[in-house]
C-alpha cells in the first residue's frame, strides 16, 4: 500500500478508529449507510480479513449468523456486485478480487487504512526503541493520535469484530505505556501528563495509565490537578464499575510527597498556591480532613477558639438505592454544601453517604443555626432529605455561649 497520499480521485481513505467513514477526495461515500447497512457491514468484514480473503459461507454466518441462504454464493456474488460500484463510482480501478471462492481486498491499489497505518507506526517503534528512542517516541505519538477510538465501534455488538476491536485496544495501550517508558528517561513528565490525557480518552479504566498520569503531575508541581483527577476517577470507578481505585493508585496521593522531588521555595510555594479557589468552603479527602483536625484541635485548644465537627447524612433507604442514584445525590449535596458554608469551614466524603463538616470559630447556637438553616433550605429543594448532627471537638459547656 502508498502510506502518501496522491492527488488524484482515485485514492480511497477508510477511518476504522473511532468511527467508520469512507472517503474519496472530498466526496463521502458512506454517508448512506442506514440504506445500504449489509453492503457496508460486509466492506468491514472484507477489510478486517484483508490478508486472508473471506468465503462466501462462512463470511454470511458470522455477519448475520441468525439468516439461512438457500444460495450463499449467490446472495454474496449480489453484495458484492453492490459494493464494487459504491467504491469504483468515480473510479476505474477494482478494490474487490476473486480468486477460486474467494473475495480478496486487492492492496495493489491507492488507498489509506488507518489501522494499517497504526500498526505500521507501532512496529517501526519498536525496531528503533532501543537505538533511536526519539524517532520513536514520535512514531508511538502518532500511532496514539490516530487512534480515535474502538475499532468499527458502530459495529460492537457484532461478535466477529470483538477479538479485532479487543487487538487494536491492546495495541494502543501497549503503545502507550512505551512511550510513557521512553519519556520517563528523560524525565519530561510534561510530555507524560499531555500523553496521559490522550490516553484516558479512550483508556479511562487503566489502572497503569492512571498512576503514570498522576505521577507526572505531582513532579511537575501540579498538586491540585492530580488531587482533582484523584477524585474524579474515585468517583467514576465506583460509578461506572461500582468498585474503587486500586490499592497503587490511592496510595499514590498519599506518598507523593515522601519522594525525593527537589523544588526551590518559589516551587513550593506555586505547589501551595496553586488553583486556589478563594469561593466557598474547602472539600478535601478524609485522610487529609484527619490532619487538618489534629491542627485545627491544637489551635483551638491554644487559643481558645471553639471548634465544632458536623455530620450530614443522606436519609436514604441503601438497600434499595442504585449506586449511581447515590452518587448523583452526594455530589448535589457536596456542591450545595461548598456554596453555603465559609471559606473557614472544611468538607470531606467520610462514608458512603455521609459528609463530615469542620466549623472553626462559632458558638454552639451559631452552629446549629447553620445546620438547620442546611437542613431546612436542602430538604425543602430536593426529593431527598438530609439529617445533621452537631458536636463541639473541646468540650462543649466551654462553648455553649
Amino acid at each position: 500500500m502508498n502510506n502518501e497520499k496522491p492527488r488524484d480521485n482515485e485514492y480511497l481513505e477508510i477511518i476504522t478508529l473511532g468511527k467508520f467513514q469512507v472517503k474519496r477526495g472530498d466526496e463521502l461515500l458512506s454517508h448512506d449507510t442506514s440504506r445500504s447497512s449489509r453492503v457496508w457491514e460486509l466492506f468491514k468484514y472484507l477489510l478486517a480479513n484483508r490478508h486472508r480473503g473471506i468465503v462466501p459461507e462462512l463470511a454470511l454466518e458470522d455477519l448475520w449468523p441468525d439468516q439461512e441462504y438457500t444460495d450463499p454464493r449467490g446472495a454474496m456474488r449480489a453484495l458484492i456486485f453492490r459494493l464494487r460500484k459504491i467504491l469504483s463510482s468515480s473510479s476505474s480501478k477494482d478494490y474487490i478480487q476473486y480468486y477460486q471462492g474467494t473475495y480478496y481486498w486487492n492492496p495493489d491499489n491507492k488507498y489509506r487504512l488507518d489501522i494499517e497505518e497504526f500498526e505500521k507506526l507501532i512496529q517501526q517503534a519498536m525496531l528503533l526503541k532501543d537505538t533511536y528512542p526519539y524517532e520513536a517516541e514520535k512514531m508511538l505519538f502518532d500511532a496514539i493520535q490516530l487512534y480515535k477510538g474502538e475499532f468499527l465501534p458502530e459495529s460492537f455488538y457484532s461478535q466477529w469484530s470483538i477479538p479485532i476491536r479487543n487487538r487494536y485496544y491492546s495495541l494502543c495501550l501497549q503503545a502507550g505505556l512505551d512511550l510513557i517508558e521512553l519519556l520517563n528517561k528523560r524525565n519530561d513528565y510534561a510530555a507524560i501528563i499531555n500523553i496521559g490525557e490522550k490516553l484516558l480518552i479512550t483508556h479511562p479504566y487503566e489502572e497503569e495509565i492512571n498512576l503514570h498520569y498522576l505521577e507526572a503531575l505531582l513532579r511537575e508541581g501540579r498538586t491540585q490537578q492530580a488531587q482533582n483527577h484523584y477524585t474524579y476517577i474515585s468517583k467514576k470507578f465506583y460509578q461506572d464499575l461500582g468498585i474503587k481505585p486500586s490499592t497503587a493508585i490511592q496510595n499514590i496521593m498519599q506518598s507523593y510527597d515522601k519522594k525525593d522531588y527537589i523544588l526551590d521555595l518559589s516551587g513550593i510555594q506555586n505547589q501551595l498556591i496553586e488553583n486556589y479557589d478563594e469561593m466557598g468552603a474547602f472539600i478535601c479527602t478524609s485522610g487529609i480532613f484527619k490532619e487538618i483536625y489534629k491542627l485545627e484541635r491544637r489551635r483551638g485548644e491554644r487559643l481558645g477558639i471553639a471548634v465544632f465537627l458536623a455530620l450530614i447524612t443522606m436519609d436514604v433507604d441503601m438497600s434499595s438505592m442504585e449506586p449511581p442514584s447515590l452518587e448523583r445525590c452526594m455530589a448535589n449535596l457536596e456542591n450545595y454544601l461548598i456554596k453555603c458554608l465559609r471559606k473557614s469551614d472544611v468538607i470531606a466524603r467520610w462514608s458512603i453517604n455521609q459528609y463530615i463538616l469542620m466549623l472553626p470559630g462559632m458558638s454552639m447556637e451559631q452552629g446549629e443555626k447553620i445546620m438547620q438553616r442546611i437542613k431546612a433550605v436542602y430538604n425543602k429543594n430536593h426529593v431527598e432529605t438530609i439529617r445533621t448532627e452537631l458536636q463541639a471537638v473541646l468540650p462543649p459547656d466551654k462553648y455553649n455561649s
